[in-house]
């Protein structure tokens, strides 16, 4: 796929998304004028990039779409929850054609069936129109024509293609084809001075430029998003011919081997007068030609800056490497003791320090840009089993690495329809429980503690712990005589086959999903926790790092081993004295200022040999709601870490969730802080 292509994907995936927002937030909170406004530019510009590139299938789909959209903006059709919906398959069906049109496939007969099926149900809804009618009307009638004629405007288009506009690959005849679609071009004529000799010509650049008179009914915005994905390969100016002025500009910019007044002139598009008039009207020198873009414009051409992710990969491996290679020349500065060098280190670190944060900024997205999808999937999910929802995203504006954002995806998906199929009761029960009729499922993320926590939370009947245990006991995986409390007893519907549903649909209720759900969150290094109520609802709580691959940490050695502890989950730092070890009385807790602190001793627990030093110390770890301290031997300080996998041999070492390369060469392991806080609490009940 050649880059252009991707571009009208991305652009064309990005117009889908906001009309689907669109569409769930006006079936949510009511239509208003500036919503359907977009939802129609929206269609239009699809309609517009796939006309571009000859995908006549989309055009025309899109065009009849955009036609009801217009009546619709017009206030000639009112848009009701039915044609919501049927919008709703319109843009599924959109992204098919494109999936099609991108990959060069012919469209299926189950396709073309669906095509015909949709077009049909939008033109339905086309003001006192038969299915031949709105064809009819297509082509206009001269009556019609002529009224239309009154509204529309003559406009100039100049633009000349800059040196490098080869290397973007368009096709120029494609671009100028388009203008048959918003009008009629009445003249046309290129501009050929500017080639140079055979000799001096260079075949990779371009020289050509073009002058246009177009009649339109357009707007300005309308003719400019023809050239939309070559506007900085291009010189533009875009005006009305009784704009004398902006002629004027035209003719004084111009840097054309030709009189181009006189050319004008010579092919038609202005009389002599029109120029001799604005010479006795001294108009005053302005600015270049291309095409003065609003503050929204400039600021939306800005943010579209687009980055394959792999190259950012790529960059965020290199410094992870001048990381480790940067630690070794402290090192050696330090052993050395030279002072300059050791300067220099400590300024390379900083400015280290300052790349990664930028690099990593860059892989940084709000999450509710991409959870607002899961709108669209509640609202399907809702309609299917026939129930009322209200859902509601809140900390939308949290930042999260995007590779996270993107593998979480598809265990909340799971987890919301979950709650929907099985946790929201029926609107009539829950009438007669004294429930709203309609069920409340909230999406909520924030930071906390180094981490990101995403909680799905609803109001329906929660879990039913005995109907789970007992479950459970069938399938074997957990003894009769248990003695469980309440979260482990949830946390075994994370085991696979597990089921409490009644029956089988094509939502849930196979069992099959939510050991998945809790592989994929421990792959992130995160937890996921249940909380849940009786007849009040449930809460499934997850917390996920902020980033995969390069974090602050902290050096701390037990036995003859070093570890790394995340920065961001360390409170405190205490030594532990005589009078501590007489409070623990041979028990794992001290009083931490009236506080019982479980201790978790890492040589015992990784099994090390006694330690070789005069001090023993605590780490004040907080996880969540959670506080544990960890009995070390040694204190390093801060150590900027970058994330090793350690391999499928030692991969799945209870508490250790990878590795690092410390300057010296040696390996540190990295704890997996909420396995040993599942461990210490394991241990503690």
């Amino acid at each position: 796929m050649n880059e252009e292509l991707e571009l009208f994907c991305e652009d064309a995936d990005e117009q889908l998304t906001f009309m689907e927002n669109a569409l769930i937030t006006m079936q949510e909170e009511g239509v208003d004028e500036e919503s359907i406004g977009a939802l129609f530019r929206a269609m239009h510009t699809i309609k517009g990039t796939a006309g571009m590139f000859g995908f006549d299938a989309i055009v025309g789909f899109a065009h009849v779409a955009e036609s009801l959209l217009s009546e619709v903006r017009d206030s000639k059709v009112t848009l009701t929850s039915e044609m919501i919906d049927l919008f709703l398959k319109v843009k599924d069906h959109v992204q098919h054609l494109i999936d099609l049109a991108v990959a060069q496939e012919n469209i299926d007969e189950f396709t073309q069936a669906t095509n015909d099926e949709l077009l049909k149900m939008l033109k339905s809804y086309m003001p006192h129109q038969t299915e031949a009618t709105i064809e009819t009307k297509l082509e206009t009638n001269t009556q019609t024509e002529n009224e239309n004629q009154k509204k529309e405007a003559l406009w100039h288009i100049s633009f000349r293609l800059k040196p490098n506009f080869f290397a973007t690959g368009m096709d120029i005849i494609n671009i100028l084809s388009f203008f048959n679609e918003l009008g009629e071009i009445k003249k046309i004529f290129s501009i050929t001075s500017n080639i140079p000799s055979l000799q001096e010509i260079n075949p990779t650049q371009a020289y050509m430029g073009y002058e246009i008179l177009f009649l339109s009914d357009v707007e300005y915005e309308d003719i400019e998003e023809i050239f939309e994905f070559i506007l900085d390969d291009i010189e533009l100016s875009i005006f009305k011919t009784d704009d004398k002025e902006r002629l004027q500009e035209l003719i004084q910019n111009s840097h054309d081997k030709i009189n181009l007044q006189e050319e004008l002139i010579q092919q038609g598009f202005y009389d002599t007068s029109t120029f001799q008039k604005e010479e006795k009207e001294k108009t005053p020198a302005v600015t270049q030609i291309k095409t003065k873009k609003s503050p929204q414009k400039e600021q939306k051409k800005s943010f579209s800056l687009r980055v394959d992710s792999s190259k950012i990969d790529q960059l965020i491996n290199q410094i992870s490497e001048m990381v480790i290679a940067n630690a070794k020349v402290a090192q050696r500065a330090d052993i050395l003791e030279d002072n300059e060098l050791s300067e220099s280190a400590t300024i390379l670190t900083d400015m280290l320090e300052e790349i990664r944060m930028g690099v990593m900024n860059i892989r940084m997205v709000q999450v509710g840009d991409s959870f607002n999808k899961f709108k669209r999937i509640v609202h399907d999910v809702a309609k299917k089993v026939h129930k009322e929802i209200d859902f509601e995203i809140i900390g939308g504006e949290t930042e999260l690495d995007k590779m996270v954002v993107e593998k979480i995806s598809d265990p909340l998906m799971h987890m919301l329809r979950n709650s929907i199929d099985h946790g929201i009761e029926m609107p009539e029960e829950r009438e007669k429980l004294g429930k709203p009729k309609s069920g409340k499922v909230t999406l909520t993320t924030y930071p906390d503690a180094g981490t990101i926590v995403i909680k799905i939370k609803d109001d329906g009947k929660g879990l039913p712990k005995e109907k789970i245990l007992q479950k459970a006991i069938e399938n074997g995986l957990v003894a009769e005589n248990n003695n469980l409390s309440d979260k482990e007893i949830y946390n075994l519907i994370f085991a696979a086959g597990l089921s409490t549903a009644e029956e089988v649909s094509d939502i849930s209720g196979r069992g099959v999903g939510m050991d998945v759900v809790k592989r994929n969150i421990e792959s992130l290094r995160g937890t996921v926790e249940i909380d849940s109520k009786v007849g009040e609802g449930s809460t499934f709580t997850i917390r996920l790092p902020l980033t995969l691959a390069i974090i602050d940490g902290f050096l701390i050695q037990s036995g003859d081993t070093k570890y790394i502890i995340p920065l961001e989950m360390i409170q405190e730092c205490i030594e532990l004295d005589d009078n501590y070890k007489e409070q623990m009385n041979g028990n794992e807790f001290i009083n931490l200022r009236d506080s019982m602190l479980p201790l978790l001793d890492i040589r015992k627990y990784f099994s090390e040999e006694a330690s070789h030093s005069e001090r023993e110390n605590v780490v004040v770890i907080r996880y969540g709601d959670y506080k544990m301290g960890m009995m070390v031997d040694e204190l390093f300080g801060e150590f900027q870490t970058v994330i090793k996998p350690l391999g499928e041999v030692f991969g799945k070492v209870p508490g250790i969730s990878g590795g690092t390369i410390l300057g010296s060469g040696e390996i540190a392991l990295i704890f997996d802080i909420p396995k040993l806080m599942e461990h210490k609490i394991r241990e503690i009940n």
